[in-house]
């Protein structure tokens, strides 16, 4: 008689199986209770803010007209602007907005017809934040008018300032939601806004004072722009002045804020292809921010610096504002000769380019010639020039310029030999040119042309 074997008990894959089984079942479990358990935690927090922010707007109605304005505004009352509460256990943030409104129910200032009583009622906004930058962070708000008991009257003393907020970027418009700062430390006056969808704040029934309202504007991804004061308290004549408001006027104050952009720099051997370390050079250019001055009046621009590349020959910029760049190696540099860069400087960064610059250097001690070609009558860079270099030993070599209006021989890695060269240059509608050009050993010699107009 046969007997029967019981095999009980798993297997290993059947283990491994419910094992893989068991864990998908608790990790989805977790993931759901995590997801529910933060959509709690945010509904808490926004039914704590919507009472904080019910609470401050009933404590802002209970208030006489005259009263109703945040402290140091145009729109002035008793209100701080800025204040930080905690309830149950939640710190909350509370802004508070005033601001008057110049309805065009019965004109406006400046329009037709012309309304010179333009306080015609205030708005409050009040915005109740949480956890700002943290992962769970929102914000609730509430807006609410307010009328001036009787007829209104004219104010004196006081005006408009518009402010203008745009890229100056190919299809740019107004910047929405940029967060704009006015600081008048004479009139003690501050007020932090925000844009609305055309890139507009309007600041009604602002004191009279002339290029004394700073204006700072900042967004996220977009550079920081500030106005300065006019020359002389500024070094130069800046572009950006710090707004003016004239009584009874419509001052309108624009300022261009772009998305930035990033630049590495990166310093290599022209012939060999290998990386240059500790590189120190200059760089200057992004936003002009004014002018000298002094004749003949050059540009001043908001990044002007010497630095150096690290031991991996790289530089890297991050979020700069976009612009025209200029590049040149630091005086201290003496064993290496600029060939040219790619682009070739001066150069134009964009808006949210991510833009590698790559330097071309040469040794000073390699027996070499780098030829530069200008146009005589405007001394910028000729591209497209044919600059050929040849000896009676029969050497004989042709480079056409780029885009810096250079050519550097040799080709190739190996030196020139030492002894006298003809140079010819040709270029479409230039006259020829031609020399004799002393080709030292261990040394870079360098010639520096001018082609002339037929």
């Amino acid at each position: 008689m046969k007997k029967t074997k019981n095999n009980s008990g798993f297997t290993l894959i059947e283990a491994l199986v419910l094992l893989f089984i068991f864990s998908l079942i608790t990790i989805t479990f977790y993931q759901v209770i995590s997801v529910g358990t933060r959509h709690i935690l945010f509904a808490k927090n926004r039914l704590g803010a919507i009472a904080l922010a019910n609470e401050k707007m009933e404590i802002v109605r209970n208030l006489s007209y005259d009263y109703v304005g945040i402290q140091g505004g145009a729109c002035e009352g008793i209100i701080p602007q800025d204040e930080d509460v905690s309830e149950n256990g939640r710190n909350y943030h509370v802004h508070t907005l005033a601001t008057f409104v110049d309805d065009s129910f019965d004109g406006t200032l400046g329009g037709s017809p012309n309304d010179t009583a333009y306080k015609d009622y205030k708005i409050i906004k009040i915005t109740v934040s949480w956890n700002n930058g943290g992962a769970d962070a929102g914000s609730v708000y509430l807006l609410s008018r307010f009328v001036p008991p009787g007829l209104e009257t004219a104010t004196s003393g006081d005006g408009i300032l518009s402010i203008n907020i745009f890229s100056d970027q190919d299809g740019g418009a107004g910047v929405p939601q940029a967060t704009v700062q006015v600081v008048n430390s004479d009139l003690g006056f501050s007020e932090t806004r925000q844009t609305d969808d055309s890139g507009n704040i309007m600041i009604v029934g602002a004191e009279e004072s002339i290029q004394k309202y700073q204006i700072s504007v900042s967004k996220s991804d977009y550079e920081t722009v500030s106005t300065f004061p006019a020359y002389p308290d500024t070094d130069y004549n800046p572009v950006d002045v710090h707004a003016s408001v004239v009584t009874g006027a419509m001052n309108v104050t624009n300022i261009a804020l772009n998305k930035t952009a990033d630049l590495k720099i990166i310093t290599k051997n022209y012939l060999f292809d290998t990386i240059i370390p500790d590189m120190e050079f200059k760089l200057i250019g992004g936003r002009r921010i004014g002018n000298d001055e002094v004749f003949p009046y050059d540009p001043i621009y908001n990044l002007d610096e010497e630095e150096q590349t690290n031991s991996s020959g790289e530089k890297q910029y991050e979020e700069i504002s976009p612009g025209q760049y200029s590049f040149t190696l630091s005086d201290s540099v003496t064993e290496y000769e600029l060939i040219g860069t790619n682009p070739a400087s001066p150069f134009s960064l964009l808006s949210e380019d991510d833009l590698n610059l790559e330097v071309r250097l040469a040794s000073k001690d390699m027996t070499s010639v780098l030829v530069s070609v200008k146009k005589a009558e405007s001394s910028t860079v000729l591209a497209g020039a044919n600059v050929k270099l040849s000896n009676l030993s029969g050497y004989e070599e042709e480079i056409i310029t780029d885009d810096n209006g250079t050519a550097f021989f040799p080709k190739t890695s190996t030196p020139l030999i030492a002894g006298t060269y003809n140079l010819e240059i040709t270029a479409d509608g230039y006259e020829e040119y031609s020399e004799t050009v002393e080709v030292e050993e261990n040394h870079l010699s360098e010639k520096n042309i001018l082609l002339v107009y037929e």
